[in-house]
């Protein structure tokens, strides 16, 4: 396996490697002093990372939102254009017609005459029944378009989705029939950091006795008090429960039926019209401002995938870079040594092709973190004992002894690489480059691709590349 090595924290990093491995053989007290000086450069990594950091503080979501402002919605329409110009740019066989042309379509959401309604909840709480009550209703014209969607049929275990309909509705009447679920909870949290307009529908009111009524609104009201007004918590009966009518007779018998109550949503169409009339500019701010999200979204999956395919065959020139230099040092923990200076240079060409600006020196602390990050979540151990099973039962693993510091190298350095795209692909995309990383969230990226790459058959079949080039 030859391979030319030209970028200077490789061979600055591999140089060091190599000049310990050659002290081992001389004196075990130059190994010691290797180890040490690794644990320097990751310890002072880890806390230029922490410093830099520090005062960072994580976004309190229970804060009330801002007004949305016209200049808002028109910086992320720009962003999404700058997004877009960077797909023709960098991949200009891409068919982006449909994208552009929905992106062209987002001022006129702003001079729309009709509004859309969305209607969601739990099932059971009266949404069938509640829209056609409103489609109804004479005063509330201005509405073209109302849907329901169940809200809670598709929840994963820790990811819980809101209904399509709900963030692509101009308002959302969230109805519940009794005081909020968890579950339910954190939806109206997700609808209001979507910047959607919510009036939370306490249904089914008739079913309680007065003193239950007030302590139901009460729990209402104190739950999502730092989300939705009081005025937008409202009280209906869509389908009131039958009353029973007594009538007596000329014959002087009694007559007794059950008679049909009318609904009771006085409460919410009077809410729905003042909102349509005194708010018609901010509801239309809103749904221009979450569908040029959700367009830019769309522009940066494609950019990022453009990305992707450009940034795997640089890890994996890395990945084997890095297993060649661990399989030629013989000495156990030098491998990680290795791969720091080859993450270091790694990070630096990745950074290229994100467009996030990256010294060299900032490349070298970053790969001494990612290092440090790796050990601390024990993710070295971890591989290199499910490495080290899957190697005992190959036949070719007698060709080196420095097989497994090779090939935990070289994985060790695809999941750094990995992980960095990951981390790349949730930054804002823009045409500047920008420096600085977030240690909490790369953390994070290392802990999920790690999850997501200890699958044993793609060790196994890591491992079979491996030993493959190994061989050769």
């Amino acid at each position: 396996m030859t391979i030319q090595l030209r970028k200077p924290i490789l061979v600055t990093g591999l140089g060091l490697s190599i000049l310990l491995w050659l002290g081992d053989s001389l004196r075990h007290s130059f190994m010691d002093m290797g180890e040490w000086t690794l644990l320097g450069l990751i310890a002072t990594g880890g806390g230029f990372w922490l410093l830099q950091n520090r005062n960072s503080k994580p976004e309190d979501l229970s804060q009330p939102l801002l007004p949305i402002e016209l200049e808002e919605v028109e910086k992320a329409i720009e962003q999404t254009n700058q997004i877009v110009n960077l797909i023709e740019t960098e991949s200009p066989e891409q068919d982006i017609i449909q994208l552009k042309e929905e992106i062209s379509q987002l001022p006129n959401l702003l001079e729309k005459q009709s509004f859309s309604l969305a209607i969601t909840g739990s099932k059971q709480a009266g949404k069938t029944s509640l829209k056609q009550l409103l489609d109804n209703v004479s005063e509330l014209e201005s509405i073209s378009d109302i849907e329901t969607e169940d809200l809670l049929k598709n929840i994963e275990t820790d990811n819980i989705k809101i209904c399509s309909s709900a963030l692509n509705a101009d308002l959302v009447l969230f109805l519940v029939a009794g005081d909020l679920s968890d579950s339910q909870w954190q939806i109206v949290k997700q609808l209001r950091e979507s910047r959607q307009r919510v009036l939370l529908v306490f249904n089914k009111q008739d079913q309680y006795t007065p003193e239950e009524k007030i302590y139901i609104y009460k729990q209402l009201q104190e739950r999502v008090s730092a989300i939705i007004t009081s005025e937008d918590i409202v009280s209906i009966a869509t389908v009131p429960n039958p009353i029973k009518v007594r009538q007596q007779q000329q014959d002087g018998s009694i007559k007794e039926w059950m008679e049909q109550s009318e609904a009771q949503i006085d409460s919410l169409t009077n809410r729905l019209t003042t909102i349509f009339s005194q708010e018609k500019e901010q509801i239309l701010l809103g749904t221009s401002w979450r569908e040029t999200v959700k367009l830019k979204q769309q522009a940066k999956t494609i950019l990022n995938e453009v990305r992707r395919d450009r940034a795997i065959p640089i890890i994996e020139q890395y990945q084997w870079i890095a297993a060649g230099a661990a399989f030629a040092n013989p000495v156990a923990a030098l491998d990680l040594l290795a791969t720091a200076a080859v993450t270091g240079q790694m990070l630096v060409d990745l950074s290229g092709v994100y467009q996030q600006k990256v010294s060299l020196s900032q490349g070298q602390t970053a790969a001494s973190t990612i290092g440090k990050l790796m050990v601390q979540l024990g993710l070295v151990e971890l591989s290199t004992n499910a490495i080290a099973g899957i190697l005992k039962s190959n036949a070719f693993t007698y060709v080196a002894g420095g097989a497994l510091q090779g090939i935990s190298a070289a994985y060790l350095t695809r999941i750094a690489g990995l992980s960095l795209i990951a981390y790349f692909q949730e930054q804002e995309v823009t045409t500047e480059t920008k420096e600085g990383f977030n240690l909490e969230r790369l953390t994070a990226k290392l802990k999920q691709v790690f999850q997501d790459n200890q699958r044993k058959a793609f060790l196994q079949g890591f491992v079979q590349q491996a030993v493959a080039r190994f061989s050769v």
